[in-house]
C-alpha cells in the first residue's frame, strides 16, 4: 500500500513539473501578473489531480489543464475589471486592454490550438523523422509519459528516449519557428 502511495506522489510530482510552468506561461500571457498566473496554474493542477484521483481518464492532460487555466483566467480578468470599475481606478485605456485580453482569451480554445497549419507542420515534421522518433515524442509530449516509462514500454535505454526527444524538438523548433511563442508553451520547445 505504501508503494502505491509513493508511486502516486511521484506521478503527481512528474506531472506537476511537466505541466505547471506551461500553465503559468499560458495564464501570464493573459493576466500579465506572475503571482496570479502561478495561482491559476496551481488551481488547474489541483483540479487535474482531483479528477485523476476520482478515476477520470484524461486523454490529453495539457489541453485539459489549459482549458481550466483559460476559464480561471477569464474569471480573474472579469473580476479584476469589475473591481477596478467599482473603485473608479480604471481608465478607458486600461478598460480597453482588459476587454481585449478577455475577448482574446474567450476566443482561445486549447483543444483547437493544434489544428490546421500547426497540426500539418507538426505531423509532417514528425513523419520525416521516422517512426521511432515520432512514437517516442508522441508518448512524451501528447500522452504525458516520463522518459523512464517510455524506455520501459519500448524496451530501450532512457538515453535513447532522450536522444529521440531532443532530435524531434530540434526539428520542430526549425519547422515551427513562426509559431514558437504559442507552441513553446504546449510542447516545451
Amino acid at each position: 500500500m505504501l508503494s502505491g502511495k509513493k508511486n502516486g506522489t511521484v506521478k503527481f510530482e512528474e506531472n506537476y513539473t511537466r505541466w505547471f510552468q506551461r500553465c503559468v506561461l499560458f495564464a501570464k500571457s493573459y493576466v500579465c501578473d506572475k503571482s496570479a498566473a502561478e495561482s491559476l496554474a496551481a488551481e488547474a493542477m489541483s483540479v487535474y489531480w482531483e479528477q485523476r484521483a476520482a478515476g477520470e481518464d484524461i486523454g490529453m492532460p495539457l489541453q485539459f489543464l489549459l482549458a481550466i487555466v483559460r476559464n480561471k483566467a477569464l474569471h480573474y480578468l472579469r473580476s479584476e475589471s469589475l473591481r477596478l470599475s467599482i473603485r473608479g481606478e480604471i481608465g478607458e485605456l486600461v478598460r480597453d486592454e482588459l476587454q481585449f485580453r478577455i475577448d482574446t482569451l474567450e476566443s482561445c480554445d486549447p483543444h483547437v490550438l493544434f489544428e490546421d497549419d500547426v497540426q500539418k507542420i507538426l505531423r509532417e515534421t514528425l513523419d520525416s523523422l521516422g517512426g521511432k522518433t515520432d512514437r517516442i515524442f508522441s508518448l512524451s509530449r501528447f500522452e504525458g509519459m516520463t522518459n523512464s516509462e517510455i524506455a520501459e514500454e519500448l524496451g530501450i535505454a532512457e538515453k535513447t528516449v532522450e536522444y529521440h526527444i531532443s532530435r524531434a524538438l530540434k526539428a520542430l523548433r526549425l519547422s515551427l519557428k513562426d509559431y514558437l511563442p504559442l507552441i513553446g508553451i504546449f510542447l516545451g520547445l
